[in-house]
């Protein structure tokens, strides 16, 4: 019993914010929902690669998945400061329940084709980019404020960790049974998200329902979230810096089936390098979560920005198994890590009413970037080839990275001191 409660006692230090009941749960939906997505990445592009042994086609696929990101996740932003928002996620993933079951519909009966993998992508982002903004904006409702780098740091755990589970489990589904067993396992992961969320007791007591008027005001409320950004210079760069990372280090997802074959593996190396980034971004956020002051915030930030560059030299240049799911552990780690800290900065600065507006744009920007640019690279394999595809991004987001160090006083601030100045216009 005494190792027990010694762990017990050493994880209620280490994540407090668990000690919170409804951001618990919250936790385990997204560990769930995470699980569920990481495993339809998972399945699509390695069916999608199996029916066309085309990169492109791969590419298509991601596109559909993260292209909603663009019109929905802003609306999503928008209700989610208006309605309930445990309510709106609750919607979300039974869209996304709904999408996934059809995946295995299709697959069951052997007549899967590659627009209807498209098209239950884009039902599936869709899901997503409701989902997100609205947890998003009901997180730092469930924990105290000195607790919420570490909430947003496990809950990009969460995300992480699920990206283990869904390429371990999904793998060993995928070699044995094919795509359609991992098509049920990420619907049994929707399924347990569901009910997470349906036990949240906390409501953010807007209900002001959505009639034809105030569908006709969301428009204005959306660009209200736009015209914050533009009002606080310390949330547009760190959005900056966002948009930047992801477009640069984070696009990559259409590629890993064809470096999996490039290195002479199959399924299992693909599997393996899905969950080497999840592990290397456990490790990561599990090393943020635990830094309390801000100049440990901003070194941190400093540093996971630099190594989220030089991990991809890493994967480019990997020509074994070994050597490209070791590579893939340091991006993970690094650019997860860069996500929480940023994450975590935005969540601070920005104010209750209006988060939800202002996280959708934040997930809209990086999420339609990493779309347009897993689309481009999966055209483009063919052409330019697989590692200067990857190797040549990160080293134009070092160069940007350097630039912003030298040019933006304020970027130099945060990532040494870990706070921003007084509030500037943008």
């Amino acid at each position: 019993m005494a190792p027990t409660r010694l762990l017990l006692a050493w994880l209620d230090a280490q994540f407090p914010a668990l000690r919170s009941r409804d951001y618990a749960l919250l936790f385990a939906n997204s560990m769930c929902s995470a699980g569920a997505n990481w495993a339809l990445l998972l399945g699509r592009g390695w069916l999608v690669f199996s029916l066309t042994h085309s990169s492109t086609a791969v590419g298509i696929v991601t596109f559909a998945g993260m292209a909603p990101f663009l019109f929905a996740a802003p609306l999503a932003g928008a209700l989610a400061d208006r309605i309930d928002r445990r309510r709106l996620a609750l919607i979300a993933v039974a869209i996304g329940l709904g999408g996934t079951l059809g995946l295995v519909a299709v697959t069951a009966l052997g007549i899967v084709q590659v627009w209807h993998v498209v098209l239950f992508a884009f039902v599936g982002g869709i899901a997503r980019a409701a989902q997100t903004p609205a947890e998003q904006a009901m997180l730092p409702n469930l924990v105290p404020a000195a607790h919420l780098l570490n909430a947003v740091a496990l809950s990009n755990i969460s995300q992480h960790g699920s990206r283990m589970a869904g390429p371990v489990f999904g793998g060993l589904l995928l070699a044995a049974l094919g795509p359609g067993a991992v098509f049920v396992l990420a619907s049994a992961f929707f399924a347990a998200s569901l009910a997470a969320l349906w036990a949240i007791r906390y409501r953010s007591g807007r209900n002001e329902g959505v009639s034809m008027a105030s569908l006709r005001r969301l428009a204005g409320e959306m660009a209200e979230g736009a015209n914050y950004i533009g009002a606080d210079r310390r949330v547009a760069l760190i959005i900056m810096l966002v948009v930047f990372h992801c477009a640069l280090t984070m696009g990559f997802d259409s590629l890993m089936p064809q470096l999996a074959a490039s290195v002479g593996g199959g399924p299992r190396t693909y599997s393996a390098i899905l969950f080497g980034l999840g592990f290397g971004a456990v490790c990561g956020t599990l090393g943020v979560a635990r830094l309390h002051s801000e100049q440990a915030q901003g070194r941190a930030l400093l540093v996971t920005g630099i190594g989220s560059g030089v991990s991809m030299a890493f994967l480019g240049l990997g020509q074994t198994p070994v050597a490209v799911v070791l590579g893939a552990m340091l991006a993970g780690g690094t650019q997860a890590s860069f996500m929480a800290l940023t994450a975590s900065q935005a969540q601070l600065l920005v104010r209750d009413d209006i988060r939800g507006r202002v996280m959708s744009i934040y997930v809209m920007l990086a999420a339609g970037h990493m779309a347009f640019v897993n689309l481009g690279v999966g055209a483009a394999e063919h052409l330019i080839g697989l590692r200067i595809l990857l190797v040549v991004p990160g080293l134009i987001w070092l160069l940007v990275l350097a630039g912003a160090l030298v040019a933006l006083g304020d970027v130099r601030r945060l990532m040494w001191r870990g706070r921003f100045a007084a509030v500037a216009a943008a």
